[in-house]
């Protein structure tokens, strides 16, 4: 006689639930917009008051608007997240592809060796970061260094728990793997959100830089106003308007215009220079009128 023979299907591996749950807590604390319109504001005024302090203006006299933040802050967050988003992708196809050409043997024996090196290299990113923030001056040249070696050292260690557990089959199980990824998760963006700080004050100053030294090929701003406002400089020209009764008596060239807000335009001479140079902060008002030319154009300098 012949007993059939019953095939019971393998336990299903329990599945690592910490990372979505860790992702869910967090998500929580950041899912109201207010909470990342406020990031973006915080950069946007970052970006602002470096590109302002390059010319010796002070941000705040400008009263730009929330506008004029959250579109500043697009400059200053792009190249972050963009390499951010681009070595995290590549990170993962690079593992989803090891893991499906590799034989299992083999891919075993590659992660056990690959758990020491994150750690180790969790660790020395790690005291990069802190190194930064202890001595600022040291990474100074690079913008945005610290934070990213602190953003990167902390995700090192839970990816090289991972491995170890995939290879050894060990998981720990309650509420500890949940409170880890929540701290992992906090201090990653802590970290990356140090990198866009300073990188963003970075792209303010090196626009600031930017717009100096492309002065003399920028569109010039002409400045009309009814009474002499002083407006004085290297390669700006007063001309007294000798017009009956002309509404405008006095007209200002060689300026440029480097930032308008809802009530403030910032005016540099073409000439202008940061050893000696000084930026004019002008009220909107119906006293004076601008016009914008381009700086081929040939007009006539008269009223």
């Amino acid at each position: 006689m012949f007993r059939a023979l019953t095939v019971r299907p393998a336990p299903a591996r329990q599945k690592d639930e910490a990372p979505s749950k860790g992702l869910r807590v967090f998500g929580s604390l950041l899912a109201p917009t207010t909470v990342l319109t406020a990031l973006l504001f915080y950069f946007g005024t970052r970006h602002a008051t470096y590109f302002c302090q390059w010319f010796g203006v002070h941000y705040s006299v400008l009263g730009l608007s929330a506008p004029d933040y959250l579109i500043r802050s697009s400059d200053g967050m792009f190249v972050p997240l963009t390499v951010l988003a681009a070595a995290g992708l590549a990170t993962l196809w690079g593992y989803r592809f090891l893991h499906s050409a590799l034989a299992p043997r083999t891919w075993r024996a590659l992660t056990r060796r690959a758990v020491p090196v994150l750690v180790s290299l969790g660790l020395v990113l790690l005291l990069l970061g802190l190194t930064g923030l202890a001595v600022p001056s040291l990474l100074y040249a690079v913008p945005g260094l610290p934070g990213v070696c602190v953003a990167l050292g902390v995700i090192l260690f839970p990816a090289a728990e991972h491995l170890h557990t995939t290879s050894s089959g060990k998981r720990v199980a309650g509420v500890v793997p949940v409170i880890q990824w929540t701290f992992t998760f906090v201090l990653a963006s802590i970290g990356l959100f140090w990198a866009v700080t300073d990188y963003s004050a970075a792209v303010g100053e090196a626009r600031g830089y930017e717009y100096e030294t492309k002065l003399g090929s920028m569109q010039r701003t002409v400045v009309f106003s009814a009474k002499d406002i002083g407006i004085r400089g290297p390669d700006v020209t007063m001309t007294a308007c000798t017009t009956p009764d002309p509404a405008y008596r006095f007209r200002y060239d060689g300026l440029v215009m480097i930032l308008q807000s809802s009530s403030q335009s910032v005016l540099l001479p073409t000439g202008w220079n940061r050893r000696d140079g000084v930026a004019i902060v002008l009220p909107r008002s119906g006293d004076t009128r601008l016009e914008f030319e381009r700086a081929e154009a040939q007009r006539d300098r008269s009223c």
